[in-house]
């Protein structure tokens, strides 16, 4: 393993994870989300921990940052060992086999009962409705988008080392 271009490319990651995710988190919380963490009906607040309980949300103020950058440097430590594969792949395929990866793993099939996941829609009792695991959609969907299309962009080729790359595949053309 090369260690500097593993350092560079979990620092790209975990960049990209960090921004997508407050980005998305911040601009879906307000559009679709925020009443069910403090709203008249705050079903969220049942099993999270929500700013309506100051002492609870000291946690995750603390440990809101160190937890995404630990999940950046795992999603990097999971993709590196096909960081040649992918970045031989032109950026459509390369963003759209991450996004995927992200969208399906991290999300729609993880092993845990969350909103927006098959899980959360088989196990999690009413209030969670069908209604609340579509309205999550569009976070994770365009923060899963967002972050591929980083990850996808930061794997690109410099200017100048795209051809004698493209030269060294087998079979390339």
């Amino acid at each position: 393993m090369q260690l500097k271009r593993f350092t560079v490319f979990t620092a790209k990651v975990t960049a990209a994870q960090v921004a997508t995710y407050f980005i998305a988190g911040a601009i879906f919380y307000q559009l679709l989300t925020k009443d069910y963490y403090i709203g008249p009906n705050p079903i969220f607040a049942a099993f999270m921990r929500t700013e309506a309980e100051p002492e609870l949300w000291a946690h995750v103020m603390r440990w809101f940052l160190p937890a995404q950058i630990l999940r950046g440097i795992l999603m990097a430590a999971v993709l590196y060992p096909l960081f040649d594969t992918l970045k031989a792949w032109p950026f459509g395929k390369r963003f759209l086999w991450i996004a995927g990866l992200y969208l399906v793993f991290a999300c729609w099939a993880s092993a845990g009962p969350v909103p927006g996941s098959i899980e959360g829609m088989v196990y999690l009792r009413p209030p969670l409705t069908g209604l609340v695991h579509l309205k999550v959609q569009p976070e994770i969907i365009f923060q899963g988008l967002g972050l591929a299309a980083l990850v996808a962009r930061a794997m690109r080729e410099a200017p100048g080392k795209a051809q004698s790359s493209i030269r060294e595949l087998p079979n390339a053309a």
